[in-house]
């Protein structure tokens, strides 16, 4: 499966605070090749989480085409924010 970032996605990993947390493109594509959960509820649209640090969950948002996975943006969150959402 190929993993494309959209300008968005891109742009954001030079700002501050992903350069701050060590978030990378190899971290966001280590998530959604094998994430620690999943949201599929808005098809096409699809939320994965995985650990970033002791402290920090990483969601990705993105979308799926054929064999292509479109990250659309990510963000990191307090460890448990919204995995609790996401199993409810």
């Amino acid at each position: 499966m190929t993993i494309v970032f959209t300008r968005h996605a891109a742009e954001k990993l030079h700002e501050k605070e992903p350069k701050r947390l060590g978030i990378t493109k190899t971290k966001i594509e280590k998530i959604l090749l094998k994430p620690d959960e999943i949201d599929m509820a808005d098809e096409p649209v699809r939320i994965v989480m995985g650990l970033l640090d002791d402290r920090h969950t990483l969601c990705v948002i993105y979308r799926e085409e054929k064999d292509m996975m479109h990250v659309i943006t990510f963000f990191p969150a307090r460890k448990g924010r919204y995995e609790s959402k996401i199993l409810s």
